[in-house]
Formats: C-alpha cells, sequence, structure tokens
C-alpha cells in the first residue's frame, strides 16, 4: 500500500485556498513515484531527527525524477522537473523570502515561521534535498561506466542503514567513502567543500557561459570556452559541467571545469578526431549543479 495524501485529488484552486500555493509542480507532478520511492527513504532507511529529515522528502523527490527519465523516458518532463524544483527554491514568497536564502537544510520545519512563512520548509527541503543527490549523481557519472559509482554509493548506504535511522553525517561518509577523484577538489578525500555549501549553508552560484569552435589545420575541431562563476565567495567550490551537441544531434558530456570562488576559466581544447562541428556547447544541461540559471 502507498499513502497518497488526499490533496493530490485536488485542483489547484482548491490546494490555494488551503496554503498549498506551491502549485502544480515539482511534487505535485511526481506525488505517485515520490511516496513509492519512501519505501527506501524514510522506511527502509529513517532519518534520526530533524535536522535529517531532508534526506527522506529530497531523496524521494530525485527518485521521482529517475522515474521519469528511466521509466516515463520524457527528457522534456525530466527538465521541468528539475526547473519547477529551482523555481520553489528561488521565488519570493507571501513573506518576501526566498526558501533557499531561509537557512540551511538541517533547520527541518523550523524555518518555517510567522515571519519567513509557513511554507518555507516545503519549499526547501523537498527540491535543495532533491538537487543535493541529483548534484552527487551528476558528479559520480562516468562517460564509461555511467552511473555505476553512484549506485554503487546508494545501494552501499541502503544497506548500511537498512532498518536504522542515519544523519546527515553518515550520508557524507558515505558519499565520501564512494567519491571519485575529481570530486577531490581540497585534497583531503573529504566532501567538506560540497556539504558546507549546500547542506549547512545557503550558497547558490550563478554561471555566464560562451563557446566558440574552430577547425586545426588537420580538420579536427578546436572547441574554445568561457565559464564564470560569481555570486559566491571566495572558498566556493565546484565542478561544473560541460556538454557538447554533435551535429547528429546527440548531447554528451564533454567534461567538467573546476572552479573556485568568482573566477573565469578560458580554455581551448583540440577535439581530436571530430570533424563535424558541433551544434552548440552548454553548461548544466542536466541541471547537474543547483545555480540561479
Amino acid at each position: 500500500m502507498v499513502w497518497i495524501p488526499i490533496c493530490y485529488y485536488f485542483d489547484t484552486t482548491v490546494r490555494h485556498s488551503l496554503g498549498l500555493d506551491w502549485g502544480d509542480r515539482g511534487y505535485w507532478k511526481v506525488v505517485a513515484p515520490h511516496e513509492v520511492a519512501h519505501q527506501w527513504w524514510g522506511h527502509t532507511v529513517g532519518f534520526a531527527s530533524g535536522r535529517d529529515q531532508w534526506m527522506s522528502e529530497g531523496f524521494a523527490d530525485m527518485s521521482a525524477s529517475l522515474y521519469i527519465s528511466m521509466i516515463e523516458k520524457n527528457p522534456k518532463k525530466f527538465t521541468e522537473f528539475w526547473n519547477d524544483e529551482r523555481e520553489l527554491l528561488l521565488e519570493r514568497n507571501a513573506q518576501g523570502f526566498r526558501a533557499i536564502d531561509a537557512g540551511p537544510l538541517t533547520m527541518g520545519y523550523r524555518a518555517s515561521n510567522s515571519r519567513t512563512g509557513f511554507d518555507v520548509t516545503r519549499r526547501l527541503i523537498y527540491p535543495k534535498g532533491a538537487y543535493i543527490l541529483h548534484m552527487m549523481r551528476m558528479m559520480m557519472w562516468d562517460r564509461k561506466t555511467g552511473d555505476q559509482n553512484f549506485k554503487a554509493a546508494m545501494q552501499d548506504f541502503v544497506k548500511t542503514y537498512s532498518g536504522k535511522a542515519a544523519t546527515t553525517e553518515d550520508f557524507k561518509a558515505m558519499m565520501e567513502k564512494h567519491m571519485t577523484p575529481e570530486m577531490d577538489l581540497e585534497g583531503n578525500h573529504r566532501l567538506d567543500w560540497f556539504f558546507n555549501e549546500y547542506v549547512y549553508g545557503t550558497a547558490l552560484p550563478t554561471y555566464k557561459f560562451d563557446s566558440s569552435f574552430d577547425q586545426d589545420a588537420n580538420g579536427d575541431v578546436v572547441f574554445g570556452f568561457k565559464v564564470t562563476q560569481s555570486g559566491v565567495d571566495d572558498k566556493f567550490r565546484m565542478l561544473v559541467p560541460i556538454y557538447l551537441e554533435l551535429a547528429d544531434g546527440q548531447t554528451v558530456n564533454l567534461g567538467r571545469a573546476r572552479l573556485i570562488g568568482n573566477t573565469t576559466v578560458d580554455q581551448k581544447v583540440p577535439l581530436k578526431g571530430l570533424k563535424d562541428m558541433p551544434k552548440r556547447a552548454l553548461v548544466n544541461y542536466n541541471d547537474d549543479v543547483l545555480a540561479s540559471n
């Protein structure tokens, strides 16, 4: 049996009158797979306290996005889902607050009050928790093995904490156990940099991207790009994925730019063996990083 809230069957007008005014977005579009996912996140693996509840709701939301992409096989709906999640985090509520600014995920339901608005926690732990797990997946993704690293990490997490209550630090330690060398941005085999930014902090970077294509003497494509990270402190670190849409319409992950603080990476990369000009280059194609754009 799967519990589905009765408000799922209300139309948007009724939801609004009840104060459920995040509208027909995010959770409402994927309520069934979200609730099914709680078999793992919240039931199989519990959360130790209100500071850790973001994992239950966020992981269930992220799992719903996997359902969209792998079962429904709907790229457009997948993109819309993450756009909805980001919008819930970044739009201002009636009290003038953006959920992402109200506090860290570990505030849990204490972030909602008469001053910030009682909808803040709903707009924070569901979408941001989903983004955090999604970002882990995208950083662990490998061109040769795909999601193998991420699957191993999450299966290990479930096996280790099955029937137990996990903490945020338990999750962090598991991700550190399975992190790739590329994710070791501080050279200490820890993910403090990421958790301090997104779990225990309220950071939100902005990215600007410019690109060009040329050919060398051998006819191979030379890819030039400039990506700028801004709106963060000097310690903020991120792996920013760069994608190419090839001439045949296929979109591929070319690699990740390493950025620290408010900075710009400007490079030219020879693409050996590629003769046909790509259609375009993109950053954050799969909403790999929670950013303002």
